[in-house]
């Protein structure tokens, strides 16, 4: 299995590369649930709880804020 740094390292390039800019921020709207699928052969029980440690992994690492958990906005922070 992956470790949850891995995963929030790949989650992380992902955003990057999916980020617009609005209102002079860096925001990601494109969802993690299909690509994390796709990527890490992962079935919709195991993606949820990858997606959600990933994210909370790179808020702790302070590049991106998640303003609603229940959403698919990531704001960057870098």
């Amino acid at each position: 299995m992956v470790a949850i740094a891995e995963y929030a390292d790949a989650v992380y390039q992902f955003v990057q590369a999916h980020a617009t800019v609005e209102d002079g921020r860096r925001v990601c709207r494109e969802p993690l649930y299909p690509w994390l699928m796709k990527a890490f052969d992962l079935n919709l029980y195991e993606v949820k709880g990858v997606r959600t440690a990933a994210v909370k992994e790179l808020q702790r690492r302070g590049l991106v804020e998640r303003p609603n958990p229940r959403g698919i906005l990531l704001i960057l922070t870098d």
